[in-house]
């Protein structure tokens, strides 16, 4: 058994992606871009949360689970932990820029605690995300096809 290569990449970059998602009202208070009305403001930040959710259970997801399907030695585990490990590390690197832009507005370890952990969360869904793709492409790929009449 092996671990897929492509779903840790793709949690990377897309752990990179949310990372500044997720802190997108702080970036943009403290940048100098004009903001939109308050009545648009909101419907801005719920896209890009869907396009956070779109990134994660659909980009994510389905290289996961076209892995699973393509190589019958692809191991969930393996690949799930990797995805875990890229994702966590991917997210603190993305947090800590964040971080760094805004500026700490609490004490710098309370910033590193509450950056590490939020990494730690990421890193687990996306492990779960990827254990979820690749065990159901292997479960398709194994499945036997029905008789044709």
């Amino acid at each position: 058994m092996r671990t897929a290569a492509l779903p840790p990449a793709v949690a990377a970059v897309v752990a990179l992606a949310v990372s500044g998602i997720r802190r997108l009202t702080p970036i943009l208070l403290e940048s100098s871009v004009s903001l939109p009305p308050a009545e648009t403001f909101p419907v801005y930040l719920a896209g890009t949360r869907f396009a956070a959710f779109l990134l994660i259970y659909g980009l994510l997801f389905g290289v996961a689970l076209r892995s699973g399907l393509r190589d019958a030695d692809v191991s969930a585990t393996s690949t799930a932990l990797a995805t875990g490990a890229s994702a966590t590390g991917a997210f603190l690197v993305g947090s800590a820029a964040v971080l760094w832009f805004l500026g700490p507005s609490r004490g710098l370890l309370a910033t590193a605690a509450f950056a590490l952990g939020a990494s730690l969360g990421i890193g687990v869904q996306f492990a779960v995300v990827a254990y979820a793709g690749v065990a159901l492409g292997d479960s398709r790929r194994r499945r036997p096809e029905p008789p044709r009449s």
